[in-house]
C-alpha cells in the first residue's frame, strides 16, 4: 500500500538511524525533528539508533525499516545518484554543498534522486571531511608520498586517493582508523570536525600535527526508504522540506570547526591549492569510470562550481 503525503490516515513506518552516540546523539535529534514533520504528512516513524553503520544497513537491507538514515557512502549502494555528492573535492564550500542540496530537492528532478526500488528522501550536511596529520609540515599534497594513511577499507575514494599520491594505505574501520591514528601507526586519517572530539583524534594531531583546512569532501547524512512504501509525492514533500533543514545542521559542524584551537588548522597556500584540486579531479574522473559516481552528479556539482567562479580553469572543457 503507497501511504504518505495527502493520506486520510496516519499509517505506521519505521526508520533506522545510525548515530554514533547512539540515541543521545545530533544525527538522532535530527531525526526525531523529521519524525515530527512526518506525522503531518501521514507517516508515524517508529526510530530505531544503532551506533554501528553496518548494523543499521544491514537491517535496512533486509527489510527491518522502512527508511534508514546512514551517510552518503552507504546509500550510494542503493541510490547512486545522491550518494555521489560527497564526491571528493567536488563541494569546496558549504555554499556549493547548500546549493548543490536545493537543485536535487527540486521536484523536476525526482529520478535522480531514485534508483531501482530506493528513493533518497532527505539531504543534510555532515560537515567538510578534512585530512588529520601527525606532521603539521605535510601540508603539500605532494608530501603524502611515502606516508602511511588510515583508510576506511569500503571508500573507494579514499582508497584511489592514497593509490594516486603514491601513499600507503593502513587499512581501517569506522571503529579502528582512531586509534591507529592516535598510537602513530599512520601519519595521516581523515574525518569531519563532529567526528574530532567524541573520538579523541585531538591525541593524534597533539603536539606537532594538525588539520589541513582544505575540504576532501563533503560528508552528508541521507534517509533512503523503498519509494513503495509511501506515495510519489512524498519523496518530493520530504526533499522539499529537509532542504529547509541545511543551517540548523550546519550549525553542528560549525560548532565542532570553532572549537578545534585555531593552532591546528593548517592553511593550504593558493599555489598549492591547485594541487590538490587536480588530484581531486583526477580521482573523481577514474572513479566516475569505474561507475563508483554517476556522472549526472558530478556535472550537477560542475555546474555549481562554475556558477561560483566562472574563471576556474574546468569551466572551459568537458573532462567531467
Amino acid at each position: 500500500m503507497s501511504v504518505g503525503v495527502g493520506a486520510a490516515e496516519t499509517v505506521d513506518r519505521s526508520m533506522c538511524v545510525f548515530d554514533p552516540s547512539g540515541a543521545h546523539g545530533d544525527v538522532f535529534k535530527a531525526a526525531q525533528r523529521y519524525q515530527a514533520q512526518a506525522l503531518t504528512w501521514g507517516i508515524r516513524l517508529d526510530l530505531k539508533a544503532y551506533t554501528d553503520e553496518v548494523v543499521a544497513n544491514s537491517d535496512f537491507k533486509a527489510g527491518k525499516c522502512n527508511m534508514a538514515f546512514l551517510t552518503s557512502l552507504r546509500v550510494r549502494g542503493y541510490v547512486h545518484e545522491s550518494g555521489s555528492i560527497e564526491a571528493i573535492g567536488a563541494l569546496p564550500s558549504y555554499e556549493l554543498l547548500r546549493k548543490t542540496i536545493e537543485a536535487l530537492s527540486n521536484p523536476k528532478v525526482r529520478e535522480l534522486n531514485t534508483d531501482g526500488d530506493y528513493e533518497t528522501m532527505a539531504m543534510f550536511p555532515g560537515g567538510a571531511v578534512y585530512l588529520l596529520l601527525r606532521d603539521k609540515n605535510l601540508k603539500d599534497i605532494k608530501d603524502l608520498a611515502g606516508k602511511k594513511i588510515a583508510t576506511l577499507t569500503y571508500d573507494q575514494a579514499a582508497t584511489t586517493m592514497v593509490d594516486i599520491v603514491g601513499a600507503s594505505m593502513v587499512p581501517a574501520e569506522i571503529a579502528t582508523f582512531a586509534g591507529i591514528f592516535n598510537n602513530g601507526r599512520a601519519d595521516a586519517c581523515y574525518s569531519p570536525a563532529i567526528g574530532i572530539k567524541p573520538l579523541e583524534l585531538m591525541k593524534g594531531i597533539s603536539p606537532n600535527g594538525g588539520i589541513v583546512r582544505f575540504p576532501i569532501g563533503q560528508l552528508t547524512f541521507q534517509i533512503v526508504a523503498r519509494h513503495k512504501d509511501f506515495s510519489e509525492g512524498f519523496g518530493n514533500t520530504s526533499r522539499a522540506w529537509a532542504a529547509t533543514q541545511f543551517d540548523s545542521m550546519l550549525s553542528l559542524t560549525k560548532k565542532a570547526e570553532q572549537e578545534i584551537p585555531a593552532k591546528f588548522w593548517i592553511e593550504v597556500p593558493k599555489d598549492l591549492q591547485k594541487n590538490y584540486f587536480e588530484k581531486f579531479r583526477e580521482v573523481r574522473i577514474r572513479l566516475r569510470d569505474k561507475k563508483v559516481y554517476h556522472p549526472t552528479i558530478l556535472k550537477l556539482m560542475k555546474r555549481v562550481r562554475c556558477s561560483a567562479d566562472k574563471e576556474a580553469a574546468e569551466c572551459a572543457d568537458n573532462l567531467e
